[in-house]
């Protein structure tokens, strides 16, 4: 297998007003809608923002009721690292 975009799904729940992680952490493959978005588009992707939000399979956010950030910056700066081509 080749390289791989994995991004986890961090649940949180509201503490006095405060988004605070919860148990649950969950790692997804989002390879695939990362490549068809390409690069340039990849590289502006910045964790717990609205566009990494979307990357989030319907299987797993729907599991959660509350808030939640998504980690996946580094793991997409590193598959589109300088000098490498996804296979």
């Amino acid at each position: 297998m080749g390289k791989r975009i994995l991004a986890k799904f961090v649940p949180q729940a509201w503490i006095r007003d405060y988004a605070v992680d919860i148990d649950g952490t969950v790692e997804f493959d989002c390879t695939q809608r990362i490549i068809e978005m390409g690069r340039e588009a990849a590289m502006q992707i910045r964790d717990d923002q609205y566009e990494s939000d979307d990357l989030v399979p319907s299987e797993i956010r729907d599991r959660h009721s509350g808030p939640f950030r998504v980690e996946v910056e580094s793991a997409i700066r590193e598959f589109f690292a300088e000098g490498e081509s996804p296979s």
